[in-house]
């Protein structure tokens, strides 16, 4: 599967953001039909846009105005009809971490920091021509990039990312700040950190120095789902980026992902999306 990492030295020096009109990528990766990821996060503005994207096995309809979001390594195709409009900002984590001095920010966001959320945003006028002017506000000072320019950069992506999240939770009904429990933020990095060694809610729950029920709670307050089925589902996304961007063995996997035997990962991965590993691999990876 191909991967796009970001080009930090695109503009002559390190840069952990960038911005461009859609118009720049329709005859690159926009038409790039082969699954491929990127190593960064991805907002997309569409002004006029027809077709669908593939995130997998998942086919989303495209039909502008709409935001598409994508954290880093979502596979995807795309199957674009004519020349879409809009505008592309893109971004690694640490841009904004690190200068908030908060590594669970983007997980504080509904579009990014949660698994189940969806990847498209319908926008209406006014909403549309807030997005694309911060974009292009984006994309100005990079053109510009003064020696104040990272100041205003993060600003500019800040008021976005907030902007977004406010319309997301609007349009899908949700209650605000996706965790204000600073427990539920740790238990996110935590898996993101252990999931190849720790699986069960008991691990989770003594990293975080709680009792299960506790945890169970606060999952299912925050996601509307168990702990189980929180682990589960990161456990299966770090099975697929293997499967899909390695060249592993079902075996090496599965004694990577701490599984007793191959039988017991297969078992596992067709439990949860009524396929095995081998046959995922075929289909996605190709």
């Amino acid at each position: 599967m191909i991967r796009f990492d970001f080009y930090k030295n695109k503009y002559g020096k390190e840069l952990l953001i960038d911005c461009f009109n859609v118009a720049e990528i329709t005859h690159r990766s926009l038409s790039l039909q082969e699954l491929h990821v990127t190593s960064f996060y991805e907002m997309f503005f569409f002004k006029e846009v027809a077709g669908h994207i593939l995130l997998e096995d998942t086919k989303l309809e495209l039909d502008g105005p709409v935001a598409l979001l994508l954290p880093p390594a979502q596979p995807r195709q795309w199957h674009l009809q004519g020349s879409p409009e809009g505008m592309v900002v893109i971004f690694e984590g640490e841009f904004m971490e690190a200068f908030l001095k908060d590594n669970y920010f983007l997980n504080r966001l509904y579009y990014f920091g949660n698994s189940d959320a969806a990847a498209t945003l319908p926008l209406n006028k006014e909403e549309t021509d807030i997005l694309i002017e911060l974009s292009k506000n984006i994309k100005h000072e990079i053109d510009l990039l003064a020696s104040d320019s990272y100041h205003l950069l993060r600003a500019y992506l800040y008021q976005l990312l907030i902007v977004v999240n406010r319309s997301f939770t609007v349009h899908y009904q949700l209650k605000g700040n996706l965790y204000r429990n600073s427990e539920i933020l740790k238990f996110r990095e935590f898996l993101r950190q252990n999931i190849r060694m720790k699986q069960t809610v008991k691990q989770y729950a003594d990293l975080l120095g709680i009792n299960r029920n506790r945890l169970n709670h606060l999952c299912q307050e925050t996601f509307g789902k168990n702990a189980l089925s929180i682990i589960h589902d990161e456990l299966l996304k770090s099975c697929k980026g293997d499967l899909l961007t390695t060249g592993k063995t079902i075996s090496e996997i599965s004694y990577e992902h701490n599984f007793s035997a191959p039988s017991n990962f297969v078992r596992f991965f067709k439990s949860l999306t009524k396929q095995s590993p081998a046959s995922y691999r075929q289909e996605y990876a190709n």
